[in-house]
């Protein structure tokens, strides 16, 4: 820990604290020195500090990680630019999710992830072109290639996370499903490292789609509100089958989007005690202007559905980052970890919330991003160069 005469590069002063990783939510200052989080502790003294951010009134959160992204933008059909919408939402780190696959991730990697300030990750897309368009990708079957997707993965250590795949209806022309799926899983056990498979849209159940899953696997768009694959039987209940893959270490991942998330799922879901392990935008070029918008907004609405403010957090900082691997330094403000830093508001009022089936749901609150601090500086500040937190 950096004692007070040695000084900070930035002090956060007065804030609500709220890190679940380490079981704080009290008052308490947030020191940073040289990229890091230095002290956190009640009354930290200002002198000598480069500068301090006064956050009485506001909250102070880890930066905000965001599982389910699109930001292979001039690349893919649904790509946005992260730098563009990250910095003003407390979002300081990313997972593009197969936008790219084994024939072009190394262009993901070289013109997106390595050229932004947003810290990016990517999930390999089983399909060698990922997702030029919207649909399709794997029609073309030369570009179904278990082999070499897990090689790609192989090769970006640093960046790749694991194989992605889309497992809606037609994805693969006349291809079953679980055939799709069957040489995603030879992909991710091949390269070693997870599986995430998206189940929207699709026409074959999920009792066929889960149990190849391994421990540590995803599925993502989990509040769908498609039949085939839904979390939800014919009562509203929680599958078996799905509490069953929960048992053994699978990952429920939100993943809004455009066309994956229903308020009618996520609340009976909420309701029978299945809170989603991650709450993530699936934010691309379609979503962006509704009814996704951002991290934040997408937290708002799980406040509104009866999650509390420590529960959206944590699914939004320390879980995303253990799937990725950087929970010993991102994803809480223990002493010594990277100083990422969302300050966010909690408004009180009356707001409106858009589910991907047009469903308006008002709720009391929502969260606004005030100043997002990456690697232990300020790098967006609502109101400055005519910056507001809603721009």
């Amino acid at each position: 820990m950096t004692s007070a005469s040695e000084g900070y590069d930035l002090l956060l002063k007065g804030g609500t604290v709220i890190d679940p990783a380490n079981g704080r939510r009290s008052l308490l200052d947030v020191a940073v020195k040289g990229g890091r989080v230095a002290a956190v502790a009640r009354d930290l003294p200002v002198q000598d500090s480069a500068e301090v951010l006064d956050t009485s009134g506001l909250l102070v959160v880890p930066g905000l990680i965001d599982l389910h992204t699109h930001v292979y933008e001039g690349v893919s059909f649904l790509g946005i630019e992260a730098d563009d919408l990250c910095p003003r939402t407390g979002v300081t780190t990313v997972v593009d999710t197969g936008s790219a696959g084994w024939i072009n991730y190394r262009g993901l990697e070289r013109y997106v992830i390595e050229r932004s300030e947003t810290r990016i990750f990517g999930y390999v897309n089983l399909s060698g072109v990922g997702l030029p368009s919207r649909r399709g990708e794997l029609v073309h079957h030369d570009y179904l290639d278990a082999g070499e997707c897990a090689e790609c993965v192989l090769r970006h250590p640093e960046t790749a996370l694991g194989v992605k795949v889309r497992l809606y209806a037609g994805v693969a022309g006349r291809m079953d499903l679980r055939e799709v799926l069957k040489a995603s899983v030879e992909a991710a056990k091949e390269c070693g490292k997870p599986l995430m498979i998206h189940i929207s849209g699709s026409d074959v159940a999920l009792e066929d789609l889960l149990p190849p899953l391994r421990t540590g696997d995803v599925v993502t768009h989990c509040c769908h509100g498609t039949e085939a694959a839904s979390i939800l039987d014919g009562e509203g209940r929680i599958r078996p089958v799905v509490r069953d893959a929960r048992e053994r270490g699978i990952l429920f991942d939100v993943g809004h989007g455009v066309g994956s998330f229903a308020f009618r799922i996520a609340r009976r879901a909420v309701a029978e005690g299945f809170l989603p392990d991650t709450i993530s935008t699936d934010i691309h070029t379609l979503s962006i202007n509704y009814p996704v918008y951002d991290l934040p907004t997408t937290l708002s609405k799980f406040l509104g559905l009866g999650l509390s403010l420590d529960e959206v957090i944590e699914r939004a900082t320390i879980e995303p980052a253990r799937i990725i691997g950087i929970d010993s330094h991102l994803g809480h403000l223990g002493v010594g970890a990277t100083a990422d830093i969302a300050v966010l508001e909690l408004e009180e009022g009356r707001f409106s919330f858009f589910d991907v089936e047009h469903e308006k749901m008002d709720g009391p609150q929502r969260l606004v991003c005030r100043t997002t601090i990456k690697d232990g500086k300020v790098w967006w500040r609502a109101g400055e160069a005519g910056q507001t937190a809603e721009a």
